[in-house]
C-alpha cells in the first residue's frame, strides 16, 4: 500500500490527472472538426452535383433550341390544301 501512496502523490498522479483533462477537453474538439469536415464534403459532393446538373441542362436547351429552329413555322399560300374546287 505504500507503493501505491507514493506513486499516487506523486508526479505520475499529475501527469494521469493532465492527460485525462487533455482528452476529456480534446473530445469535443475532435467531434466537431468531423462534423465540419463532413459538412465540407457534402458541399463538395453538393457542388459537383449542382454543376453536373447546369452542365446537363445546358445541353438539353441547347438542344431543344436547335430543334426549334428546324421546325417549319411557314403556312403555305400557294393553295395546295386541296379542300375543293
Amino acid at each position: 500500500m505504500r507503493t501505491i501512496s507514493r506513486w499516487a502523490s506523486g508526479p505520475l498522479l499529475v501527469a494521469a490527472v493532465l492527460m485525462a483533462y487533455v482528452r476529456v477537453r480534446l473530445e469535443p474538439l475532435r467531434k466537431r472538426s468531423e462534423r465540419g469536415a463532413s459538412a465540407v464534403e457534402w458541399a463538395v459532393i453538393s457542388g459537383i452535383t449542382v454543376a453536373a446538373a447546369a452542365a446537363i441542362g445546358i445541353v438539353i436547351w441547347n438542344k431543344v433550341r436547335a430543334g426549334r429552329d428546324l421546325i417549319n413555322t411557314e403556312i403555305p399560300t400557294d393553295g395546295g390544301g386541296g379542300g375543293g374546287p
